[in-house]
């Protein structure tokens, strides 16, 4: 058995290493610093690394004192439970420990040594030589049947120098930490994963000595949240985000990963805030708040982001208001959404606008009856079809115009372009809307802003965070 010196961490292919890198940033500090203040973790220091190590520590000690964690200083020996439930301070006859007992048992789990002992193993994400073995003690996820891929029954675990440790015990201070799961936001942008860390580990931090914020907690508050931190982040977004909502408790091992990938998140990053408060209100649904919708399509359905839009303009249309003031807003917004996230490309896209003008010219009539004949037929394949044929004949048969009421190839993308007929049939409908708000100011509704707070997705300001 040998042994090298030099404490350092490596950025790997695990992304729970990767946050907690990126969290040892931060955690050299006892106090918050601005991002610009705080060294990459490919620079930190033996010393700086040590000083993360006696801080995540020192944290730990508090719970040490406390029978359980609803009171005072409880909120590490809850985090403890889900990422680390067999660890020596956790132990079922953990009451007759308070105190020094407890203090002693974490002083050697947590203890560094000088050098990294070489196990006859190298470290299995960076290669660099191991320390030990590492299980689900250390961990998250790593004995779950699920998704180990580096351990198998029996084995003391996975083989880890001490910068992959260290990134492992810091990674609960890059996570949300509520609702008997821990949130982390992953991202291979190293610049855009820096600051998301950087924001959460403060917040992590505040929370675990003032408690979370009072109050429900919106429908899918982890999307909300993550959509927040995006919209605050100021510089180009390289990479998607995986929302990653896990726990490591002994009584389940769960991991369930939120992906949105570099278009979408370049998008709703760069949406000017009228379009992305238009866009919430058109996603309300019932008892769910419009920005709650909005971030679990983007997220889980992103193919469901423009279908919200088209029925909430339909319904707008069925009623007496009129067209929606906002046709031309959003209509802008779902196109732009098209060609950048769902990659409609734009031939396909003049396509069926140059087709929804035409339609809108049909049915710019003195009253609606037109209109909500077209908004009948378009809720059934069948019927639109039966539509379109017969706007065909009348403008063959009355008219002299030489082109056709709907090409061949806007046929095709209507009924024939297989899983994004639906969609072609969404965008034609929109653009139907804003042609028609175009032509005739009669047409346009005089709705009220009825964007409710709801409906709006709040920026996390990262960057007044982060300077």
């Amino acid at each position: 058995m040998t042994t090298t010196s030099g404490l350092s961490v490596r950025l790997t292919a695990h992304p729970f290493q990767r946050i907690g890198a990126f969290a040892l940033s931060s955690l050299v500090h006892r106090t918050r610093k601005n991002l610009k203040q705080l060294t990459h973790p490919l620079e930190l220091t033996e010393e700086d690394l040590r000083s993360a190590n006696a801080n995540m520590t020192r944290d730990l000690e508090r719970t040490t004192d406390i029978a359980d964690s609803k009171g005072p200083h409880g909120f590490w020996l809850g985090a403890s439970y889900l990422f680390w439930p067999n660890c020596p301070i956790n132990t079922t006859n953990r009451k007759s420990l308070i105190g020094q007992g407890l203090k002693d048992k974490l002083a050697a789990w947590r203890h560094l040594p000088e050098n990294d002992t070489v196990v006859d193993a190298r470290c299995v994400l960076c290669d660099h030589p191991a320390c030990g073995f590492y299980g689900k003690r250390d961990v998250p996820l790593t004995e779950s049947s699920s998704y180990r891929n580096t351990t198998i029954p029996t084995h003391e675990g996975m083989a880890l120098c001490r910068g992959c440790l260290l990134s492992f015990y810091a990674l609960p201070y890059g996570c949300a930490i509520w609702g008997g799961r821990a949130t982390a936001l992953h991202t291979w942008d190293d610049d855009l994963l820096r600051a998301l860390t950087k924001f959460q580990v403060d917040q992590t931090r505040r929370h675990a000595v003032t408690g979370a914020p009072p109050g429900t907690r919106p429908s899918y508050a982890r999307q909300l949240a993550a959509l927040g931190r995006l919209r605050g982040y100021e510089e180009r977004v390289t990479d998607g985000v995986e929302l990653m909502v896990f726990t490591n408790s002994n009584k389940e091992q769960d991991l369930a990963v939120h992906a949105m990938d570099q278009p979408a998140t370049e998008w709703i990053r760069d949406l000017p805030k009228p379009s992305l408060h238009w866009l919430g209100r058109a996603h309300r649904w019932e008892k769910v708040p419009g920005r709650s919708m909005l971030a679990r399509n983007l997220f889980d359905l992103p193919e469901r982001v423009i279908p919200a839009v088209s029925h909430f303009l339909r319904e707008r249309a069925l009623g007496k208001g009129g067209i929606c003031a906002q046709t031309p807003l959003l209509s802008a917004t779902c196109s732009d959404y098209a060609t950048k996230v769902l990659q409609v490309s734009s031939t396909d896209m003049d396509q069926i606008d140059q087709l929804a003008a035409r339609i809108a010219h049909v049915l710019n009539t003195e009253d609606d009856k037109e209109l909500k004949k077209f908004l009948q037929a378009r809720k059934k394949l069948t019927t639109l079809r039966a539509w379109l044929q017969r706007q065909s004949v009348e403008r063959t048969l009355r008219t002299k115009e030489s082109d056709p009421f709907i090409t061949q190839r806007q046929w095709r993308l209507l009924f024939d372009a297989e899983d994004r007929v639906f969609l072609h049939r969404d965008l034609l409908f929109i653009g139907v809307l804003n042609h028609l708000h175009e032509l005739k100011p009669s047409w346009r509704g005089h709705d009220h802003d009825d964007v409710s707070t709801d409906d709006l997705i709040p920026d996390a300001d990262l960057d007044a965070e982060n300077d």
